[in-house]
């Protein structure tokens, strides 16, 4: 049977994948928020989240009132260490499985500053040797790439560029004006996005430098670009065929040593119990049952649940089992002498 396959093209409402670029202070923070919240609106996506590796900046916008509404979203810094391609791929990961659809990550390019000082260092470490980091990091690249262009979620990314200064003529005086030239990441990286918009910080204009499907985008440009600049874009992707939405995955069979490894974990009565099953297994097994160990962990964490209890007819109090609960101070009470308590007005005697 062949692995490859002839049908006919089709479009359909496959997720957004778009690129902002410029110069500092050319607003690609506050123009992509300004995206996703058109997009929320225009029933596009629910959930908005900034993956934030710009030292927390973007939760400056909160409050912003724009466009009828007044901007609330989530936020996830990305920690320093995370800041390499690897660490963006668990940052969207973690963001999909938390239920985000609109995730904004600013800025990518540290993606790439994180790639470039990983390479350094193993330079450092193996004589000067670069061609081996890039082995590392190539690959971790490349499934970043993969990740933040899945179906699962919109994506936007503001990217860096690098910067250099022209002098221009203006009215017979000469004037220095910085210019936006290569994008800071990957060369070739602006290939994996559906749409390309450079931004220009002095007069807060965008550029459509690349986009699929939509002509009506092609090339467009607009000053401070919000609703009425995106909505060819959305309204050509709205006419597209909605995707049907397959079936979860069943979950995978557990081997029969994830079995024995499962019984071993569930056997334990107290965390002390719990830890030392776990230092017994080998790392893939560990690496496989983490939730379930850290799901044992907190049962056997959490304080004691009350009995509850109920006295039957017969003046024996049970558990919410049904079973007789036994007495440790004194005889159990006598069913008899419950009417003693019964008078005219069910009220106890003098």
């Amino acid at each position: 049977m062949s692995a490859f396959e002839v049908r006919k093209a089709k479009r359909q409402r496959r997720p957004l994948k778009i690129a902002l670029e410029g110069l500092s202070g050319s607003g690609k923070t506050f123009t992509a928020l300004r995206l996703a919240f058109a997009l929320k609106r225009a029933g596009i996506g629910s959930r908005i989240v900034v993956a934030d590796s710009e030292n927390e900046s973007a939760g400056l916008y909160d409050g912003v009132q724009m466009d009828g509404e007044t901007w609330e979203y989530e936020v996830c810094p990305i920690p320093h260490d995370k800041q390499t391609p690897k660490g963006y791929t668990e940052c969207y990961e973690y963001l999909v499985k938390a239920g985000f659809d609109i995730i904004i990550f600013d800025s990518l390019s540290h993606a790439w500053h994180g790639a470039m000082e990983t390479v350094d260092k193993h330079a450092q470490q193996n004589k000067g040797d670069k061609f081996g980091g890039w082995a590392k990091v190539t690959p971790d690249q490349r499934k970043m790439l993969t990740a933040l262009t899945d179906p699962r979620a919109h994506m936007i990314a503001t990217m860096r560029v690098k910067s250099e200064y022209e002098r221009l003529d203006d009215g017979g005086k000469a004037r220095i004006k910085k210019v936006g030239m290569k994008t800071d990441q990957r060369e070739n990286t602006e290939y994996e996005f559906d749409c390309v918009v450079r931004l220009d910080p002095d007069e807060h204009t965008a550029h459509v430098e690349k986009v699929r499907g939509c002509t009506a985008m092609d090339g467009a440009t607009g000053d401070h670009p919000g609703p009425e600049f995106w909505q060819p874009l959305l309204t050509w992707w709205l006419s597209a065929e909605a995707v049907p939405v397959p079936p979860p995955p069943a979950p995978p069979t557990p081997s029969p040593a994830e079995v024995a490894a499962i019984k071993l974990l569930d056997g334990a009565t107290t965390l002390e119990q719990l830890a030392s099953a776990w230092k017994t297994l080998p790392i893939p097994i560990q690496e496989k049952l983490e939730s379930h160990k850290n799901a044992r962990k907190a049962k056997l964490s959490a304080p004691p649940k009350p009995v509850t209890s109920t006295v039957g007819a017969d003046g024996v109090e049970r558990d919410e089992h049904g079973d007789p609960i036994a007495f440790t101070k004194g005889p159990p009470p006598d069913p008899d002498q419950t009417g003693s308590f019964e008078n005219e007005n069910n009220s106890p005697p003098d």
